[in-house]
């Protein structure tokens, strides 16, 4: 008996067991076709740059669209980007004047002066069960 109670004793005293989710609301979507596209970093380091943490590819069927992200880690610090991928080429278009040509959105509607937000800008603290909404550009 005492066997079966160590391992998930251990697990929830270590944290390891605990887990969040993310319910992610995305406005704005004014044109039906092609994919949304989230990216979450947990790291100011990697932001925008590098590998996300968890990334997510959802169809576009109307002008805004919700997303589930479960087994976040539980008080990670963590920022989003939101691209609507109108051409479904899996990244956001730019001119060549490296504006983008396709909609996006970031965390906290965070935005950048000549540029992104930094992760600063973007950053929330995870805890249980969150709900956040982002309005694309």
């Amino acid at each position: 008996m005492f066997k079966r109670l160590v391992l998930p004793l251990l697990l929830a005293s270590t944290g390891l067991a605990q887990a969040a989710s993310l319910e992610l609301t995305v406005t704005g979507l004014n044109r039906t076709e092609g994919h949304v596209l989230v990216a979450v970093y947990d790291q100011a380091e990697l932001w925008l740059k590098g590998k996300p943490l968890r990334s997510a590819r959802a169809k576009v069927e109307g002008t805004e669209i919700t997303l589930q992200l479960d087994d976040l880690p539980e008080g990670a610090v963590l920022a989003l980007s939101v691209v609507h991928d109108l051409n479904d080429n899996k990244r956001l278009d730019m001119n060549v004047i490296g504006m983008p040509t396709e909609p996006y959105g970031f965390s906290n509607n965070a935005a950048g002066n000549f540029g992104p937000p930094s992760f600063e800008a973007a950053k929330f603290v995870l805890s249980g069960s969150a709900k956040h909404q982002i309005k694309l550009n």
